[in-house]
């Protein structure tokens, strides 16, 4: 008999704590995203008005930096969210689906270092570096949801096959825009970085496209 290379072990106690432990990944990481925001710092001995102008003009060079954030962050949100969902449908694992998920969360707890470069750079080189840490972290996030789901092997054999190709189909919408805004960077790092907001443009329209087809489904 041939022995399964990867065997699969139902235990909901040691699923419950590989949630919780990327749970708390994904906590650290988003929390550094603000830690490395830093209070602009301005000469003493100034007036009411200088005080006000140097800080509004420092906040002002503060925008890449607080753009950085707020994308990382709520990217990272939608790959918690991902994250979420699919481990509330899995109810078996393996050794594959454990080591894909710990170097999933090595990238997700490295996010915090591209995002600082990204804010304080804002250049080609940088917004390559973050876009294709993006794209991998995202792949990775696709991938984990595809091993779990294709043929029903890990997860709920009752799923719903369109619930399933509407997750597979949403996983892959992020790290696809950022693997498109690579090349686009080598032209204009602006324009790459203005791109990324597709990645929930998109995420949004496949929502609102599976409800229209889950209500037509239920009406027919």
């Amino acid at each position: 008999m041939r022995r399964e290379r990867h065997p699969m072990i139902s235990d909901e106690k040691a699923l419950d704590r590989i949630v919780f432990f990327s749970d708390a990944v994904f906590a650290i990481a988003m929390t550094l995203l603000g830690v490395e925001l830093r209070v602009p710092i301005l000469a003493a001995g100034l007036t009411y008005r200088q005080t006000n102008d140097q800080l509004w003009h420092a906040l002002r060079g503060m925008g890449g930096e607080l753009y950085a954030f707020a994308l990382s962050f709520f990217v990272l949100g939608l790959l918690w969210m991902a994250h979420h969902r699919k481990f509330r449908l899995i109810r078996r694992y393996d050794s594959r689906l454990l080591w894909t998920n710990l170097v999933f969360l090595f990238f997700v707890a490295f996010l915090p270092f591209p995002t600082e470069v990204l804010g304080r750079y804002g250049d080609e080189v940088a917004t390559i570096f973050y876009a294709s840490t993006m794209a991998v972290t995202g792949l990775l996030s696709g991938y984990l949801t595809l091993y779990a789901y294709r043929g029903h092997r890990l997860i709920d054999p009752e799923v719903d096959d369109g619930l399933i190709r509407y997750w597979i189909q949403r996983s892959f919408t992020p790290p696809a825009v950022f693997l498109v805004s690579i090349p686009v960077a080598l032209i204009s790092p602006k324009a790459a970085q203005f791109v990324w907001l597709l990645a929930f443009v998109g995420t949004i329209l496949l929502g609102i496209i599976h409800r229209r087809r889950s209500a037509g489904d239920d009406e027919g």
